[in-house]
Order: structure tokens, then sequence, then C-alpha cells
């Protein structure tokens, strides 16, 4: 009975080592002092290397900044022209669910909660929209709820952006983010039980679906990352 409990507990023991997340790799940055973090889902994460991420349990995140979103200059004429007639509002409105997910991730996964307060024990963290590449006009320039024969598989675009993190007290620059992804909301849903009849990427539900599917995975592996960090 002795000898089965110990092989129990040494069960438990390696099934636990095993979920551990991996330690950060880093290699150096050429004509810098900073050094990139190799084993991350992001292109692009620098830190500085004096950075002590343990010290932190607590986030403060900015409002995503759209300020400096621009439509990349391949795109076509007719992609273009739709997506600069979008105001204000409308891009705040896709700004939001960047920010929900901020709140919501870090809320319910544990380490970093979200604050409003600054502190030596906070991180201050902003997003920044870069450029834009759509593949399809915005959904108040087509018919909605459009089914077409064949679905398109290249979803809504694609967008770049940054992250800057740093210290909420002191204003010392942490780490820089930056990376691309595609707007995608992965499956959508089967029409008739048809696999190439899909709802139309020009549609609201597609688009909003395509944006907050992309910003829960920004939101997630930043947050898995972080961790890693603060436990490195």
């Amino acid at each position: 009975m002795k000898s089965v409990c110990v092989l129990l507990c040494a069960l438990i023991i390696s099934g636990c080592s095993a979920t551990q997340p991996p330690e950060v790799e880093y290699t150096a940055v050429p004509d810098s002092n900073l050094k990139q973090i190799t084993n991350t889902r992001f292109d692009r994460f620098v830190v500085n290397p004096q950075s002590d991420f343990s010290q932190y349990d607590e986030v403060i995140f900015f409002p995503m900044q759209l300020n400096q979103l621009r439509v990349d200059e391949g795109a076509t004429n007719d992609l273009a022209n739709s997506w600069y007639q979008s105001n204000w509002e409308e891009m705040d409105k896709i700004c939001q669910h960047f920010d929900d997910f901020a709140e919501q991730v870090f809320t319910y996964k544990q380490g970093l909660k979200p604050t409003k307060k600054g502190g030596s024990n906070v991180l201050a963290i902003e997003f920044r929209l870069k450029d834009f590449m759509p593949y399809q006009k915005r959904y108040k320039d087509a018919n909605e709820d459009t089914v077409v024969a064949r679905g398109t598989r290249n979803g809504l675009g694609s967008i770049t952006f940054q992250a800057v993190i740093v210290n909420s007290k002191t204003g010392e620059l942490l780490a820089v983010i930056e990376d691309g992804m595609q707007l995608n909301p992965g499956n959508m849903m089967i029409v008739k039980g048809d696999p190439n009849l899909q709802v139309d990427s020009a549609t609201r539900m597609y688009q909003n679906l395509a944006w907050r599917k992309t910003f829960k995975r920004v939101v997630e592996r930043l947050h898995d990352d972080l961790m890693r960090l603060k436990q490195s």
C-alpha cells in the first residue's frame, strides 16, 4: 500500500511539473542592450534586461489607441475608400472589444489583476493599432446577411499593432510588442449543411466576430507571456 501511495505522489508531481509553462528564452537585440524573447507567440517581444517582472501583480490597460491606424497602401481603392469612411465612433466600438477582453481575461486568469490605480507593483500597458490591410469592405458598404455560394476564406483582413509596457509609477519602459494577425472569425455557420456555403464576410456579425476573436487571442497570449516573465 505504501509503495502505491509513493507511486501516486510521484505521478501527481510529474503531472504538475509537466503543466508548468516553459521558461522564457532570450536572444540579444543587435546594437541594443535589449533582449528579444524567442519562445513567444508574438512576432516581436523585446524586454529591458534590467526589468524584474516578479514585482508586478496588477495591471492597468489604457484604451486601445487608433490615432496611428492607416489603411495599407496595397489595398485597392474600393477597399481603402470604404474603410476610410469609418467615423471615430465606429472604430472606437471596434477598439472597445479589445478593452473588454483585456479586462475579462486578466480578471479571470491568475497572477495579474486589472486595477485603475498605479503603483510600483502595477504594469501599465497601451496597445496601438498600426496598419490595416482589408480583404473586404466594411459591412455598411455591402448587403447585410448575404449568403454566398463561395465563402471568403481569407477573412476580413490583417492588422498590425504595437504594445508598450511600462512601470505605472516611474514610467520606465519595460517591454515593446509588435505583431500582425489575420482578422478571421474561425469556423463560420454552415448554411443548409453545405460546407461551401458560409455567411458572407461583409456582414456585421462576421466582421465583429473577426475583430473580437483576434483581440481575444492577443490578450490571452499577452497574459501567458507576462506570467512567464513574472515567474522566470
